[in-house]
């Protein structure tokens, strides 16, 4: 359960009770602010046009929030190992110390995997990563 604090166009912050037994296995625990106090606000989005006071039921995209992970993660590494092998290359054709250029061919690497990533996540994957309200317990004093 949580309750909406503020809801602006598609997303809204929302108050989570925290529970010791859960909070350890949820996919989401990164995203909560305030782990350390009993209630954390976390970003959700809001299709069902909840608003401040509402109390609210969450569902936290667990298989999604895990492979969008995996592949963020796996596209930096592969563009790390594709830049400094390419820098590698392009010293040894061009006769000149494999070292500078592997170091440069590596941050280039990196920033091409951080360029994809985020065109992908700004452009098809937006919303993937959010934990969604799925219903309205309970309408607050904002609704009349």
């Amino acid at each position: 359960m949580a309750v909406v604090c503020s809801a602006q166009n598609d997303l809204a912050q929302v108050k989570v009770e925290l529970k010791t037994d859960s909070c350890p296995s949820c996919s989401a625990r990164s995203l909560c602010f305030g782990q350390q106090e009993e209630k954390g606000t976390i970003t959700v989005l809001n299709p069902l046009s909840a608003q401040p006071g509402d109390e609210v039921q969450i569902e936290i995209p667990e298989g999604g929030y895990t492979r969008e992970l995996i592949m963020l993660f796996g596209i930096l590494l592969l563009g790390a190992i594709f830049g400094l092998a390419l820098g590698y290359l392009i010293a040894l054709f061009l006769s000149l110390p494999p070292s500078p250029f592997s170091l440069l061919g590596l941050f280039l690497g990196l920033l091409s995997g951080g360029l994809v990533l985020f065109r992908y996540f700004r452009q098809t994957k937006k919303n993937t990563l959010y934990p969604v309200i799925t219903g309205i317990i309970k309408k607050g004093d904002f609704h009349g």
